[in-house]
């Protein structure tokens, strides 16, 4: 199950950690299906361990398997059977029906001025993105977001994006007092072992690391002595170049966005 907000072609997705349940009556517990769901890999070897926003996961399936290290990034779909769990911990259960892509992830730039920032709006990122989500999941510092590209169809395994995110040093007059941070996309060459994780509805899923972010705000905002893991910030992506080549961008109609980091993590 799955709900979302559709505001001018943005979309902000509201997405449940329960996301289905596949089978429940009185005389057994409920089967759930997760999908869409992005998690980090805990620990590998004999007993490989991945974790979402609230909940560790056993994957017994994962053993042996040479393609992944501790520290990825999955997007992933999985069934978790609530009557055949063996782990007594109430945050960790076992996953079955296991399947996922490695989510590439890039971490937030912070130039050093107005001067660095114009200078990464002219670099190679410059594929026009049609619309951008943000999903509402807050796994340590990460942000997930999907794209949808122009230049790319379900069918293409020749290509591939990449992505980066770029805080303006600069309040603009329409960011509500806030940092406005700008999306921008390259298309790269990929093999269909390396092509980019992509969600139920074919957005490709990309993944920023905003802990350098967090710190630019908290100098900003705060006194040093002062830390808060609450944020807001507005956030822009580049849609193509107008008539004369210069480059148009669209904000989240969700703007100005507040993020909390400082979510319960599982143990």
């Amino acid at each position: 199950m799955k709900s979302f907000i559709k505001i001018s072609g943005v979309l902000f997705l509201l997405l449940f950690q329960f996301t289905s349940c596949l089978k429940e009556d009185d005389n057994r517990k409920p089967v759930y299906l997760f999908y869409d769901e992005p998690v980090v890999v805990n620990q590998l070897g004999d007993n490989p361990l991945i974790r979402n926003e609230s909940y560790l996961f056993s994957v017994p399936e994962l053993a042996g398997d040479t393609a992944l290290k501790a520290g990825d990034l999955l997007w992933t779909s999985f069934i978790v059977d609530l009557d055949n769990q063996a782990n007594t911990n109430p945050l960790q259960y076992t996953a079955k029906s296991f399947q996922y892509r490695i989510v590439d992830s890039a971490k937030v730039i912070i130039p050093a001025d107005t001067a660095e920032f114009q200078s990464y709006l002219s670099d190679e990122y410059s594929s026009p993105i049609e619309s951008s989500v943000l999903y509402p999941y807050a796994i340590d510092s990460l942000w997930f977001f999907g794209f949808r590209q122009r230049e790319y169809s379900m069918q293409q395994a020749q290509s591939n994006f990449i992505y980066e995110l770029i805080l303006n040093p600069t309040i603009e007059k329409d960011g509500n007092s806030y940092p406005t941070l700008y999306i921008r996309a390259k298309q790269t060459d990929a093999s269909a072992s390396t092509a980019s994780a992509r969600s139920r509805d074919g957005y490709l899923i990309f993944a920023f690391d905003a802990a350098d972010f967090v710190k630019y705000w908290n100098n900003m905002v705060f006194p040093a002595n002062v830390l808060t893991d609450r944020v807001r910030f507005n956030l822009k992506y580049k849609t193509g170049v107008d008539a004369n080549g210069k480059d148009i961008y669209r904000s989240f109609m969700s703007n100005p966005i507040a993020w909390d980091f400082n979510r319960v993590k599982p143990v």
